[in-house]
């Protein structure tokens, strides 16, 4: 058996996400905006969750305010000051982390212009993606610049 990338490192990563309450989501099954890459149902489905009582005219709202912070040109303050606001409606419930959705994806593309990323694993925390894993074939002498580099 021929042992890969895919095989030695990003499985196994996924699976040890997976055993630490992520929930893998395959992408053919799922719709998101391809200007931001929010996913619009697991977005709005969690912001209801971690903020009761407010209104879906309120979640959709932020959904939109969500989408203007991303398109700013102030490498992502207004996205940053958003997601740690503690008062109003949250993107994020900090006080319980378990009340917020863990998903993890792979190989979601993220375009701009002429330039494409394609990350091996994303993180996905109440359908904003956080986190981004690039993994490497074990024992890779050379490092990261022995692997695909997103912008070259």
């Amino acid at each position: 058996m021929k042992f890969t990338e895919d095989t030695r490192v990003k499985i196994p990563v996924i699976l040890h996400l997976v055993r630490l309450s992520y929930q893998y989501l395959s992408l053919k099954e799922q719709r998101w905006d391809l200007e931001s890459n929010l996913f619009p149902d697991l977005f709005k489905s969690a912001i209801s969750k971690i903020n009761p009582g407010v209104a879906d005219a309120d979640v959709d709202r932020m959904w939109v305010d969500v989408k203007l912070a991303l398109d700013n040109d102030d490498l992502g303050q207004a996205f940053y000051n958003k997601l740690t606001d503690r008062s109003g409606t949250r993107l994020i419930d900090f006080e319980n982390i378990n009340n917020n959705d863990s998903h993890v994806v792979t190989e979601l593309t993220y375009q701009n212009g002429d330039e494409e990323f394609r990350p091996d694993i994303t993180l996905l925390i109440n359908g904003m993606p956080l986190v981004f894993i690039e993994v490497k074939k074990p024992n890779n002498r050379e490092g990261y610049s022995d692997g695909t580099r997103p912008y070259q």
